[in-house]
């Protein structure tokens, strides 16, 4: 069982860095559009709708796979009552139960995100802006979100059944010892 989890550990660290590395880069498009577009508007009096309608079209693919990192580091929103109550073994099982309820949840939003990106596909809507935007892209962003969460919560529920992760929260300190 340690192989393989050492496997998928370093296939979401991996995914993890991608992740992190485009969302740091789409924050970066959003910051420089709505800059660009303020500037634009301020030097020519000529506004662009691009540079308000874009940024919100952005926001899925930034929040749906970094929800996958936030719930395998444990920087999601918690109640912490019940993990500070809980000892050793009672933590391990809620743990478990979260990594259910998220794969359970993340399964459930790739299919409905799926069927949304290929319905709007199949009928090639497209966004009413200025440039035309295929709407199945932005939804697109649930499925691969919810792929994502899914791995990282396979992850922490391997961990948490096994475990080897008895860090308390998911966090690194425990992969790493794991990957070691």
């Amino acid at each position: 069982m340690r192989p393989i989890i050492t496997t998928l550990i370093r296939i979401n660290t991996a995914i993890e860095r991608i992740v992190i590395a485009v969302g740091a880069l789409i924050v970066a498009a959003m910051v420089l559009i709505v800059f660009g577009g303020a500037l634009t508007r301020y030097a020519t009096g000529i506004g662009f709708g691009v540079a308000v309608e874009l940024p919100p079209m952005l926001m899925p693919w930034l929040v749906f796979p970094l929800a996958g990192v936030l719930l395998r580091s444990g920087s999601h929103i918690a109640v912490d009552f019940l993990p500070e109550k809980l000892g050793g073994g009672g933590l391990r099982v809620l743990r478990a139960v979260i990594a259910l309820i998220a794969i359970g949840a993340g399964a459930t939003f790739v299919i409905a995100g799926w069927d949304a990106a290929s319905l709007f596909r199949d009928i090639g809507q497209v966004t009413e802006m200025e440039w035309e935007f295929p709407i199945w892209y932005i939804y697109l962003s649930f499925p691969v979100g919810f792929a994502v969460l899914i791995s990282f919560a396979v992850e922490n529920l391997l961990l948490a059944l096994t475990g080897l992760d008895d860090t308390g929260g998911g966090d690194s300190a425990g992969v790493h010892a794991v990957t070691e």
